[in-house]
């Protein structure tokens, strides 16, 4: 059965056709990888007026419909093969049609199209940094430069109870020979009461990030077995060994996505802070420093609401306002390998990426 037209406003085509040229911008559909602008695969579906429809644009059209799933096959005797080029047939009639009324000379449809231009040629930028973030050397080599950084040796689980003499720490030691419950004590008597509700549960560190007295008492000893007390300043502790491991480097296959998302943002943000010191910006009103955005900006009477891009920006997964991807390795006092731009944090609703965000670190036990 054939499926019913749909006629579209103007700006409902003018939508669509946006949609179309971001989905195979960000696709990579349709283009010649030696001659960007040409047709991959030179097969045509149709033909209006003699401009062509070609197989390529009726695919990429059924992904934007979502008719088809990206990497799908496009089957040229199925329905979504015919829905999609008939639909493609219409926007090419209409558009035409458009075009004889003189609706291309109107104000406010040449300020669509000139907009969904804008969006395509930036796709066409963004597609481009996804392939240099996505470049095999460039992954590898912020990997081997920052390997480095990656925590790797022995972890150890410990559990404490923290006491402010020694006598204390002696007392409890007795008890818990004699097979009180280490978690009880640790609940009733530790003077650190951010553990001691947890029964002084300490959590997984590196051994090389436990204070120096403490280390020099665990580093030999086995699982379940308690040490103490242990002078640290002022205080006294009872140690348990809960658990201990081998941590190793996380393989590049395992931070890939990261790596990725770092990359991107970094070109992002390069390209952004280069084209922006170089262009003159006048904006309406400048947003205050973490500010919300207001209600009282005048808007144009003939202005049309915005229309959300098919294809996001690489680094969309950080919305405005919010931080971007963190740099997949620790920060030490050496910073990023490779000079990471230092960009001012996000303001709304400008979309100016954030500085990134050190990675988390696993807490360590009671510091020196």
């Amino acid at each position: 059965m054939a499926p019913s037209k749909k006629f579209l406003s103007v700006a409902g085509l003018i939508g669509v056709g946006l949609a179309i040229g971001l989905t195979l911008s960000g696709c990579g559909l349709g283009r010649n990888d030696d001659s960007p602008g040409n047709v991959r695969d030179p097969v045509v579906a149709a033909t209006v007026n003699g401009r062509p429809i070609y197989i390529e644009d009726v695919r990429a059209h059924a992904v934007a419909r979502g008719l088809l799933q990206e990497g799908e096959d496009l089957d040229a005797n199925s329905d979504a093969f015919y829905f999609a080029l008939e639909e493609l047939i219409q926007f090419r009639l209409f558009a035409m049609e458009a075009e004889a009324r003189g609706f291309d000379r109107q104000p406010d449809v040449r300020r669509q199209l000139e907009n969904a231009q804008e969006r395509v040629l930036a796709a066409a930028i963004y597609e481009e940094i996804d392939q240099q973030a996505t470049n095999p050397d460039a992954i590898r080599r912020l990997y081997e430069e920052n390997a480095g950084r990656l925590g790797q040796g022995t972890e150890i689980h410990l559990r404490h109870i923290q006491f402010n003499s020694r006598e204390a720490a002696d007392a409890a030691k007795r008890r818990l020979d004699a097979g009180e419950r280490f978690e009880a004590l640790a609940f009733e008597l530790s003077t650190e009461r951010d553990t001691a509700p947890d029964g002084g549960d300490l959590g997984w560190s590196l051994l090389s990030d436990v204070s120096p007295a403490i280390r020099a008492a665990v580093q030999d000893a086995n699982v379940g077995q308690l040490m103490g007390p242990i002078q640290i300043d002022n205080t006294w502790h009872v140690v348990r060994v809960e658990d201990r491991r081998e941590r190793g480097v996380p393989s590049l296959e395992t931070l890939r996505p990261r790596i990725v998302d770092w990359l991107r943002f970094q070109e992002i943000t390069r390209l952004q802070e280069r084209l922006e010191r170089d262009a003159r910006i006048e904006r309406l009103r400048e947003q205050e420093q973490g500010a919300e955005p207001s209600d009282d900006v005048p808007v144009p009477p003939d202005a049309t609401a915005p229309e959300e891009p098919l294809r996001p920006a690489p680094d969309a997964g950080a919305p405005v306002g919010q931080a971007p991807p963190p740099f997949p390795f620790p920060m030490g006092p050496g910073g990023v390998t490779g000079g990471a731009p230092a960009a001012p944090a996000a303001e709304a609703p400008r979309p100016q990426p954030a500085a990134p965000a050190p990675a988390e670190e696993t807490p360590a036990g009671p510091t020196q």
